[in-house]
């Protein structure tokens, strides 16, 4: 009987003194053998010899090295591209890279690295790779403040390269895309058009690239208006090219474009 009953509970029995004797040892202990073992397993895990440890930390400064290698060569290149630019535009012009925005104005102003003692000055006119970027509006010492044309604030004297009917474009906020309001109702405009600077505008010299026609509401009113796809990377801008401009006298002008040379 006892035979029975010992092939019944003799496990349980054992498992229970078992662990019972295991927990008595922890308490008297106070946990030292664990302790001690996570320890051991841990400090072989965790705490490297000294020669891996200088293999890793080597290894750690190499990939550092090698993203600010990287990095170089990203930034020289978008430098060199923007220099070769340059020289297709036949003006001296001073290369500045734009180190600032506003996260309340990102797609209004820039702050850009170069300022009065590189002889930059309020109105000089702010290109980047692809066209018109903006205009100088605030000067320091060593930095200006560049208004985009993306800005809602914005208006810019355009024409279209093709027809040569004249409009004005104004920002969205959108550093893709901008409005082109004509001046005729039934101006010749059809999508791909290009869109310059006008030889009319008294804030911009003539024949700067802008964008293009991608869209064209005739019923708008009392003028058709078009999108304008920019063509300049607003959104990326790294380096920029600035190029001073002595405005025009004009008598008039058919849309007087905003001057923002006073917006704080």
């Amino acid at each position: 009987m006892f035979r029975r009953w010992w092939q019944r509970y003799g496990m349980t029995l054992i498992f229970i003194g078992v662990g019972l004797s295991a927990a008595l040892f922890l308490r008297q202990t106070q946990g030292g053998a664990i302790q001690e073992f996570y320890g051991l397993f841990f400090r072989r895990q965790g705490n490297l010899t000294a020669a891996e440890t200088e293999i890793l930390l080597q290894n750690s400064k190499l990939r550092e090295l090698q993203n600010r290698v990287e990095e170089l060569e990203a930034q020289n290149q978008q430098l060199q591209d923007l220099l070769d630019y340059r020289q297709t535009l036949q003006t001296e012009a001073i290369a500045a890279p734009v180190i600032g925005r506003s996260a309340d104005a990102w797609w209004q102003q820039i702050i850009i690295g170069q300022g009065s003692q590189a002889g930059i000055k309020v109105g000089d006119t702010v290109t980047g790779i692809g066209g018109l970027v903006g205009r100088v509006v605030q000067v320091t010492p060593h930095s200006s403040r560049v208004a985009l044309v993306s800005d809602l604030n914005q208006q810019v004297g355009v024409m279209l390269s093709r027809s040569r009917f004249q409009g004005y474009l104004r920002g969205q906020n959108d550093p893709q895309q901008a409005q082109m309001v004509f001046y005729e109702k039934v101006p010749d405009v059809e999508v791909g058009d290009m869109v310059t600077t006008s030889n009319l505008s008294t804030l911009y010299a003539p024949g700067l690239p802008i964008g293009r026609i991608a869209a064209i509401d005739f019923n708008a009113g009392p003028a058709p208006i078009a999108t304008v796809e920019l063509t300049v990377p607003l959104g990326s801008l790294e380096w920029v090219l600035v190029a001073p401009f002595e405005p025009k006298p004009l008598n008039f002008e058919l849309q007087p474009e905003q001057d923002v040379s006073q917006t704080p």
